[in-house]
């Protein structure tokens, strides 16, 4: 394989970022083709959107430097309840947009999935679960990668990368939300140290069938993981993802 520099995030990375969040969006599978969720801008800004503007300083891509295409990415934050104020503030009122003004009539089948993800939302429980794992865990992170750059050691040195970020920004605890469809995930990150915290069964779901939403935690700068429950995270609880 070429050689793979790992760099911060630019500006003119942002169509790339959208397409390979695309085209890992579906249990880390493309989602091209699959046409319950076929607005793309809408699933950008529903999870990926929001850091590439707001927290570009915790967003770092990964580049083929023999053809300087970017193949992967990670980002996240700091602090996971500022985060989700902030998603709640800048981005929903633009996500409400686009739903009503353009998905509902140029893919309205994407609508439908999403009404039908958000029915699934968890109870007062979950939130009271998610508070314990920020406060343990009080950073979060996402990260994508383009198949045919997967195993080989580079999801591996994202995460690496990102950890040693959030240890020189004073963090201690990270975590990070999948899904129980995402078969090749899990595996990884338990081998990187991340043990699962939490796990939310979904009510119901519009695509998967026996959905759970499983948190994934570690303590950071040589610390054990303690917290046995905890909750599900992503950018501001918008919905159960496809993820």
């Amino acid at each position: 394989m070429a050689d793979i520099i790992i760099r911060n995030y630019r500006r003119e990375d942002e169509t790339a970022i959208e397409d390979i969040t695309y085209r890992t969006g579906f249990k880390g599978e493309d989602l091209t083709g699959r046409d319950f969720f076929d607005d793309r801008r809408l699933f950008f800004m529903l999870f990926i959107y929001y850091y590439t503007r707001y927290e570009p300083e915790h967003f770092f891509v990964a580049v083929d430097t023999s053809n300087d295409h970017v193949v992967g990415f990670i980002c996240g934050a700091t602090d996971t309840a500022a985060q989700e104020k902030n998603f709640g503030r800048k981005m929903v009122p633009r996500i409400i947009a686009r739903m009503l003004l353009y998905t509902t009539w140029r893919y309205p089948r994407t609508f439908k999935t999403l009404l039908g993800m958000m029915r699934g939302m968890g109870g007062p429980q979950d939130k009271v679960t998610t508070a314990a794992v920020r406060s343990e865990y009080p950073a979060h992170l996402h990260i994508d990668l383009l198949p045919e750059y997967q195993h080989a050691g580079l999801g591996t040195r994202l995460i690496r990368h990102f950890e040693e970020h959030l240890i020189r920004q004073g963090v201690t605890g990270v975590h990070l939300d999948t899904t129980n469809h995402n078969h090749k995930a899990i595996p990884f990150y338990k081998k990187l140290g991340y043990t699962i915290v939490h796990e939310t069964r979904v009510k119901s779901h519009p695509v998967l069938d026996d959905l759970t939403l499983v948190t994934f935690a570690k303590k950071l700068a040589g610390q054990d993981a303690t917290l046995s429950a905890g909750g599900t995270g992503g950018p501001g609880e918008v919905l159960p993802a496809l993820r």
